[in-house]
């Protein structure tokens, strides 16, 4: 197995994380930033000086049991009378 180089790079920490998640995730901050936001989400949640809380996306992205389409129509849907 080949060595990190760890001067330029962090070291890769394998954690996991359903299909699902991690491609609304991409979808959410676009593929090559996932990695980023979880670093963000980390220095955030273990108080580090100067971190604020990450953005969220703007809107729902997919979930369990939940289309982007059924989300859609969900936000836009008429008034009922009654």
């Amino acid at each position: 197995m080949a060595k990190q180089n760890t001067e330029r790079h962090t070291p890769m920490r394998p954690i996991r994380i359903p299909d699902d998640e991690w491609e609304a995730l991409g979808k959410a901050v676009g593929d090559r930033n996932r990695a980023r936001l979880i670093r963000e989400y980390i220095r955030w949640h273990i108080r580090w000086p100067g971190n604020t809380q990450p953005t969220r996306a703007p809107e729902q992205i997919g979930g369990p049991g939940i289309s982007k389409k059924t989300t859609e129509q969900a936000n836009h849907q008429e008034p009922q009378d009654g």
